[in-house]
């Protein structure tokens, strides 16, 4: 039997200015039940949790139902009351703010190349090295 597992991982940074962010991770096991898929998984989410990575401790595992064209790996379900739009907004485009401006933070640059850098925090991108 397959299995997937997702789980909630927090990643930290020594610099602080960046942002921590969360992380869903979803990994796909076999096993023959439900139980050792758990162990399994659970094993490999400790591992991954090194250098700056937490496990936050939340997670699910999941059957997965195969078919011919498509096979779900896993799925998060939400109860949320409001509009499609509001939802989009809490869960979808928060992943990265469009600007560290509209949250009171502080940009925090790399090199993306091209001669162009871009910020760890936000969705942000100017011309130059910074």
């Amino acid at each position: 039997m397959k299995f997937s597992g997702s789980g909630i991982f927090k990643h930290v940074y020594d610099e602080p200015n960046r942002i921590a962010k969360f992380e869903e991770r979803v990994v796909i096991t076999e096993a023959p039940s439900e139980s050792e898929a758990e162990k399994q998984i659970l094993a490999e989410f400790k591992e991954y949790a090194q250098d700056g990575i937490v496990f936050v401790g939340e997670f699910s595992v999941n059957e997965i139902i195969e078919c011919e064209l498509v096979t779900e790996v896993a799925s998060t379900m939400r109860i949320f009351q409001g509009t499609d739009e509001e939802y989009l907004e809490q869960h979808w485009y928060d992943l990265q703010p469009e600007t560290c401006d509209d949250n009171g933070w502080k940009h925090v640059w790399y090199n993306q190349g091209e001669g162009k850098s871009a910020c760890y925090n936000c969705q942000e991108i100017r011309t130059g090295v910074l």
